[in-house]
């Protein structure tokens, strides 16, 4: 069948451009989506319009919906109609961070994690906020690096250094001595299995349904935003911050200085006007 045989060949083209495997994902899905969409019509530009405005009313976030437009428009590039390719809708970079866990949420969750015996997760919080890492970056923290200063990381096609409290250092000896994990990753699933996103999600918002916080506080992004803000008012040091987080741009690191909007709603509240 022509159809399973162009997106099998198309995702042969992705794996070679060495994308991570939840972006291939996407991109393929994408693909048949607007396969599905012509139902046989040619490939035009007035189709692909047709599409954009088809995915737009769907009702997704404008973030979502570019990721989507992008991927379709990698699969038109792909197949030769390049010509065909879309607009991204532009969007106006946020000036403030929105349901962001703040330290008292976070200390509340280490507590009950602890007392609820949920100790893997307390370490995992831990580790996040502790060293500003993307949750798929746990997969790096082993038994074997628990006496370096910092590790070496690759993610979303860059490697970079992440630094290591010594503190946390501490912590993760002595929870490794205590469940017995002698090598290997630290944060494991069921079984011998990587931890996963979900898995993460799931029990961050099962406890903050139990402590009463916001489940859109408890992502795990949350805690790496949580370190960035706190450092920020710590140290107010953009480039170094930028380059602790691994961002490209320091434009990308620029919000966790700005205010959030209660904060400038709050000042605003002030003016003698």
């Amino acid at each position: 069948m022509k159809y399973r045989k162009d997106i099998e060949e198309y995702r042969a083209y992705l794996f070679r451009k060495e994308l991570s495997a939840g972006t291939e994902a996407i991109y393929i899905r994408q693909a048949r989506l607007l396969l599905d969409f012509l139902e046989e019509r040619a490939v035009t530009k007035e189709e692909m319009i047709a599409y954009k405005t088809y995915l737009s009313e769907k009702g997704f976030a404008a973030s979502t919906l570019n990721l989507y437009i992008v991927a379709v428009n990698s699969y038109l590039k792909y197949a030769g109609y390049g010509a065909c390719r879309v607009k991204t809708r532009r969007v106006q970079r946020r000036k403030s961070l929105e349901n962001v866990i703040n330290m008292e949420e976070y200390n509340r969750m280490l507590v009950y994690a602890k007392e609820s015996g949920r100790e893997k997760y307390y370490y995992i919080m831990k580790t996040l906020a502790l060293t500003g890492i993307r949750i798929g970056e746990l997969k790096f923290f082993t038994v074997e690096i628990l006496n370096q200063e910092m590790i070496t990381v690759s993610n979303k096609g860059k490697i970079r250094e992440v630094y290591l409290p010594e503190k946390l250092l501490r912590e993760l000896r002595q929870y490794c001595r205590k469940a017995h994990i002698e090598s290997g990753a630290i944060f494991k699933g069921r079984g011998s299995n990587q931890i996963g996103r979900i898995g993460v999600y799931k029990m961050l918002t099962h406890m903050a349904d139990a402590l009463g916080i916001p489940r859109e506080k408890v992502h795990p992004h949350s805690f790496r935003h949580l370190f960035a803000i706190t450092y920020m008012n710590r140290y107010g040091n953009l480039s170094e911050l930028s380059d602790i987080l691994g961002h490209s741009s320091l434009e990308t690191t620029r919000i966790y200085a700005a205010t959030s909007i209660q904060e400038k709603r709050q000042k605003m509240e002030k003016l003698e006007l």
